[in-house]
């Protein structure tokens, strides 16, 4: 009987100190786990603080890059008649016209003695009708 109480002693041995080896393991598995939650919390954390700030970086930056081409584009819609500058073949009046982008209506203006940046480099020519020819 020595003998068999011998061999279940070394069988209860090794079950317990297999046993506890493995508590060990799930103990180190636990800690690991919780580690792993740590840092995934620690990062979550960061990554808000990040965009909360780059969210306000871009309110008040973003402001201030978009409020002039605003107002550009405001400044714009108001205007929207163009005027058409025509010189007469004489080089010396000038007819006018206006050109509405919205409605697409083209209105006649008068004909006036033109401003000398219009004509400066234009040759006049000889009318086509000379009395005496």
């Amino acid at each position: 009987m020595r003998a068999g109480q011998q061999i279940g002693t070394d069988t209860v041995s090794w079950v317990a100190a297999a046993d506890h080896a493995s508590a060990r393991a799930r103990r180190a598995a636990r800690a690991h786990r919780e580690d792993l939650r740590a840092k995934s919390a620690r990062l979550a954390v960061v990554s808000s603080l990040f965009l909360v700030l780059l969210a306000a970086a871009l309110l008040i930056g973003g402001r201030v890059v978009i409020d002039p081409m605003l107002q550009a584009a405001e400044a714009r819609g108001t205007n929207r008649v163009g005027a058409i500058v025509y010189a007469m073949p004489d080089g010396l009046y000038c007819r006018h016209l206006s050109f509405d982008n919205v409605t697409a209506e083209l209105t006649e203006g008068a004909v006036e003695k033109c401003a000398d940046e219009l004509t400066r480099g234009r040759k006049s020519r000889a009318p086509n009708f000379a009395w005496g020819r």
